[in-house]
């Protein structure tokens, strides 16, 4: 059997990478299959693993599991070389899981192909992109979604909660995302977007979020585009205008009961390119990872993600 390689996020959900890593190392050494384990160490690590493990492997790499959040399958995708020549799976152990939730993935899966309970076959989805503008060589591989306004806004102040250091030893890490994201429904600006689908221009005011959805799922499992699908190319784009504070909480309420399309000042559009521009710079995330700022074209990737599952 060849050799399996494992990318471990040992902080992904308060420490749940950890724990499923040891329970899936202790099967793989009952049945003696052979592998390598790398756990990340920071930020980014992640996508210098994927690199290197690529690298090392050129075409004879066979198989790689990660196990992690979003934000670690997401630098995974942008490190390794050819994504479509690997043999990937994904044990989710992050907060919000939209990966899994978007392509039907299971915690347990892995930990039952180990066991011979369950045989894995290879699904193709498709992948977004995104860079600078329409001519750029730089673009970065997205699964999951693209958000600018509000949501980046909370992330950015969940990043840079001050604080954080101290919440996290004394157990109440759990609470700096409520605390943000209570702060930010004050502290956000609204934005001017123009939004270019298929070269026709659209502008909107008074912009709180604007969401680029590969799958249906957002922000742990609101299905913010229900009929949005990774089994083909192209997106559903979300631009949500005239919020408030309450009004926010309402959209998003909405949301978990997949009302929130039919709400006022809620537009959808089905495209395979797009150009956001505002009248300033707005953060935007990719995966649940604040990445940068706009202007920011976003197109349907040429690549694919094979995934055993």
């Amino acid at each position: 059997m060849n050799e399996w390689y494992f990318i471990v996020n040992p902080a992904a959900g308060h420490g749940k990478g950890l724990r499923i890593w040891r329970s899936i190392e202790k099967e793989l050494q009952k049945v003696e299959i052979s592998y390598r384990s790398f756990l990340t160490q920071h930020e980014g690590h992640a996508e210098v693993l994927a690199r290197q493990i690529s690298a090392m492997q050129d075409d004879r790499l066979k198989r790689l599991i990660i196990i992690g959040g979003d934000g670690t399958i997401h630098e995974v995708l942008n490190g390794l070389k050819e994504i479509d020549h690997v043999q990937l799976s994904f044990v989710p152990a992050g907060h919000w899981n939209d990966a899994a939730k978007g392509l039907g993935i299971h915690r347990h899966d892995v930990l039952k192909e180990v066991r011979k309970q369950k045989r894995m076959l290879t699904k193709t989805f498709s992948l977004g992109s995104f860079q600078d503008h329409a001519e750029s060589p730089q673009s970065v591989l997205f699964l999951n979604h693209i958000g600018a306004g509000f949501d980046a806004h909370v992330l950015r102040k969940t990043v840079h909660f001050r604080g954080k250091k101290w919440l996290k030893r004394l157990k109440l890490g759990f609470i700096i995302y409520p605390l943000s994201f209570l702060h930010s429904l004050w502290s956000f600006k609204p934005f001017d977007l123009a939004l270019f689908i298929e070269k026709e221009k659209k502008v909107f005011r008074q912009v709180w979020f604007v969401i680029v959805c590969n799958h249906p799922y957002y922000g742990g499992g609101l299905e913010a585009a229900p009929e949005a699908s990774a089994r083909q190319p192209g997106f559903q784009t979300i631009v949500v205008t005239d919020l408030n504070p309450f009004k926010v909480l309402l959209f998003l309420s909405a949301m978990v009961f997949r009302k929130h399309l039919t709400m006022k000042g809620v537009t959808l559009f089905q495209h395979e390119e797009a150009y956001l521009e505002a009248d300033e710079k707005i953060l935007f995330h990719a995966d649940g990872e604040v990445i940068g700022a706009t202007p920011v074209f976003v197109k349907a990737s040429e690549r694919t993600l094979k995934l055993r599952a």
